[in-house]
């Protein structure tokens, strides 16, 4: 193989449907082409799209916090190829990460005020299924409690965890026994969630501001009542992005690039 890496991945385009059909999801591949979406796109910018041909194309996928941006937006990218270039090192294990703790003193610049109340610390994961799977650990361990309430036609991740706390059960079909200990209550249900938090033994309340599968809005003034009743009851609330565990420990889950949601 040449040691020009573009040069050999140009050789290869157009076999990426035949290859993916063999090796990785024929049923994706037939979908795609039954569509006529088997294009053979060679550049990103943005939202836009390009195929060989130099047709465009308007991409209009929205909801995954890493589109944000666009793709190969130039601050960026400009920043990547200097820190490329810098051969910083990365990953060292017995090390504190400058990079790292830049980032996570910008979070919290939102989230923490100059005394130290609110969220002032940052658990890094790399995806939104992650970032519940690290809630579910962190709620039980700070509360000492086993019982993780969610919504119906919630969705969460396709990890064992989150899986656990998907409200469909098409995406549970198949995959025998999940992690014990979790209810489901309904969407908008202040009522359905008091009774369930009632014996006082949840750990942590899990809920999409915004479900992605359904598309249905949490009711105005949902989110602070549903709050008051999991600090009544001892539970953490975890609203996709950040939790609060009991009345003095406080946490944050972040993926290290984005949210599984914008």
């Amino acid at each position: 193989m040449t040691t020009d890496f573009l040069e050999w991945i140009d050789r290869q385009q157009g076999r990426q449907y035949d290859l993916h059909a063999r090796h990785v999801n024929p049923v994706f591949v037939k979908m795609l082409r039954t569509i006529g979406f088997d294009k053979g796109y060679v550049r990103g910018e943005g939202s836009w799209l390009y195929d060989e041909e130099g047709n465009r194309y308007l991409d209009l996928l929205t909801g995954w916090g890493v589109f944000a941006l666009g793709r190969n937006h130039p601050k960026v990218r400009a920043v990547l190829e200097q820190v490329l270039a810098r051969d910083m090192p990365n990953l060292v294990r017995m090390e504190c990460s400058l990079l790292a703790g830049l980032v996570a003193e910008k979070l919290t610049s939102h989230t923490c005020s100059k005394s130290g109340a609110g969220l002032s610390r940052v658990f890094f994961t790399n995806s939104g299924t992650e970032s519940v799977e690290a809630a579910i650990k962190f709620a039980r361990c700070a509360t000492g409690k086993q019982k993780i309430v969610y919504c119906d036609n919630a969705f969460h991740g396709l990890t064992t965890g989150s899986l656990s706390l998907n409200g469909a059960d098409f995406f549970r079909e198949r995959f025998g026994d999940l992690i014990p200990g979790t209810e489901a209550v309904r969407f908008n249900d202040l009522a359905a969630l008091e009774q369930a938090l009632f014996r006082k033994d949840v750990a942590a309340f899990i809920i999409e501001a915004v479900q992605g599968k359904s598309c249905r809005v949490v009711a105005d003034g949902y989110l602070a009542e549903a709050q008051r009743l999991c600090r009544k009851a001892g539970a953490a609330g975890d609203g996709r992005g950040a939790m609060r565990v009991g009345p003095h420990r406080q946490v944050v889950c972040l993926p290290a690039l984005a949210r599984s949601r914008a």
